[in-house]
């Protein structure tokens, strides 16, 4: 059976090998994978193993689990897909040679990093009146 493999800002990381249900991802510390984000939902979405192919879930969230920016409620997860739970991006990796497969957590920008960003940005150009 193949492992998942989180790996955290921190460069820190956990294995897990999958068993007969999903690794859950949640806010609660009962969770396989704990996010840090009030966004999640407690029992936010899982990942599972199964038929050679690793599948994501959402498992009643209330702000939905998003793949690559769209909703989603089951699918089938493939190198490089983003998944989206609250606040957090974690980007799906397999490794085509042992099969296991990692989900690297992307660091969040800082609030008041994305405020100055948003700050800094011009205003959208005010829309002209046709002379008549």
């Amino acid at each position: 059976m193949p492992l998942l493999i989180y790996k955290r800002p921190d460069n820190t990381e956990t294995k897990f090998e999958f068993s007969g249900k999903p690794l859950v991802i949640g806010r609660v510390t009962e969770s396989d994978i704990m996010l840090k984000d009030s966004f999640v939902s407690r029992v936010h979405c899982g990942v599972s193993f199964a038929n050679n192919q690793y599948t994501l879930k959402d498992l009643g969230s209330t702000n939905g689990t998003y793949r690559n920016g769209a909703r989603i409620f089951e699918c089938v997860l493939h190198t490089g897909d983003k998944i989206q739970a609250g606040n957090t991006t974690l980007v799906f990796e397999l490794d085509a040679a042992s099969g296991n497969a990692s989900l690297r957590e992307v660091p969040q920008m800082p609030s008041s990093s994305r405020m100055a960003i948003t700050q800094s940005m011009p205003s959208p150009p005010t829309p002209s009146k046709a002379s008549a």
